[in-house]
C-alpha cells in the first residue's frame, strides 16, 4: 500500500495483482493517496504561500477603509463602490459596494478580476476557479476604526491561510466522487470496446487504482499554472491510456495456455522397425 500509487504509475502487474483483492482495498488506495494529496499541498501552502499571505494582509489592511458593523449589516463612510488594488495582489481587487442589493457572480468577479467583494451584509470570494459566498452573521456589531485594523493583521493572515487549507481540504473530499466516476465511465465503456469480460467490481477496482496517474496530473496542474480544461482532458486521457493498458495486460493473462506440443509416441518404433527391413 505504502508504494502502490508509484507502482501505479508504470507496473501493469501491480493491476493485475489489485484485481484479486477485494473492492474495500481499492477504496481505502483512494483514501490514501487523497491523503498524500492534502498533506503535499498543504505543506506547499504552509512553506511558500503563507509569506505571501501575510504580505498581502498586511497591505490589504492598510488599504482597508474604517468601517461599523452594526447586526450584520457593514456600513462604510467612504464614497462606494470603493475599489483598492494593492500590487502584492497582482491585478486582483478588493471592492467594497455595501449599497448593492443584486447577487455577485463568479463570473462577474472573474472578468473585473475581483478577489473580494464586501456588499451590505455578505463576503464574495473568487480566485481562478475557486469561489465561496459567505453571510456576515446579524449578531456581529463592532466599530473597526485603524487601530484594530492594524492589530488584527496576524490573526487575520492565520485564519487565511486556515481557510485556504480548509477549502483544499473540501476540494478533496467533493472531488474524489467525481473523480471516481469519471473514471468508472470511462473503464466501463473501454471494456464493452475492447469486447474484455470484467464484472462491475472489477471496473470499479480499477477506476481506483487509476487515480493515481490523475493525483500525479493534479499535483502538476496545482504547482504550474495550467488551464482548467486542459487538466480536464488530461483527467480524461489518463483514463484512456491506463484503461486500455491494463485491459490489454488481462486480456494475455486471461488466455488459456498453449499446450506443448509432442511428437508421436510410436515414432521410434517405425524407425526401429524400418531400419531392421
Amino acid at each position: 500500500m505504502l508504494l502502490g500509487p508509484i507502482k501505479a504509475l508504470y507496473n501493469m502487474k501491480f493491476y493485475l495483482e489489485s484485481l484479486g483483492k477485494s473492492a474495500w482495498r481499492a477504496f481505502f488506495f483512494v483514501v490514501y493517496i487523497s491523503v498524500i494529496t492534502v498533506v503535499l499541498t498543504s505543506l506547499f501552502s504552509v512553506i511558500f504561500m503563507g509569506p505571501t499571505i501575510s504580505q498581502t494582509v498586511d497591505t490589504m489592511i492598510d488599504y482597508l477603509p474604517e468601517m461599523e458593523i452594526t447586526n450584520g449589516k457593514i456600513k462604510v463612510n467612504n464614497n462606494q463602490p470603493l475599489t483598492i488594488s494593492p500590487e502584492t495582489l497582482g491585478g486582483y481587487n478588493i471592492v467594497f459596494d455595501t449599497g448593492r442589493t443584486e447577487p455577485v457572480y463568479p463570473t462577474e468577479m472573474r472578468t473585473s478580476g475581483t478577489l473580494l467583494l464586501i456588499s451590505a451584509d455578505k463576503v464574495y470570494f473568487s480566485l481562478q476557479d475557486r469561489f465561496q459566498e459567505s453571510q456576515i452573521p446579524a449578531d456581529i456589531n463592532a466599530n473597526i476604526d485603524r487601530e484594530t485594523l492594524n492589530a488584527s493583521k496576524e490573526p487575520v493572515a492565520n485564519m487565511a491561510m486556515g481557510v485556504i487549507l480548509a477549502f483544499m481540504l473540501l476540494a478533496q473530499i467533493f472531488r474524489i466522487p467525481f473523480m471516481l466516476l469519471l473514471a468508472f465511465v470511462v473503464v466501463l465503456v473501454l471494456g464493452r470496446t475492447m469486447r474484455v469480460p470484467t464484472k462491475s467490481g472489477d471496473n470499479f477496482k480499477i477506476a481506483c487504482y487509476i487515480q493515481a496517474p490523475a493525483l500525479l496530473i493534479y499535483l502538476i496542474s496545482y504547482f504550474t499554472p495550467i488551464p482548467g480544461f486542459l487538466v480536464g482532458f488530461a483527467y480524461l486521457a489518463v483514463f484512456v491510456i491506463y484503461g486500455q493498458i491494463i485491459f490489454n495486460a488481462k486480456r494475455l493473462q486471461d488466455l488459456p495456455e498453449e499446450p506443448e506440443q509432442s511428437l508421436p509416441q510410436n515414432t521410434e518404433n517405425n524407425e526401429e522397425q524400418s531400419s531392421s527391413d
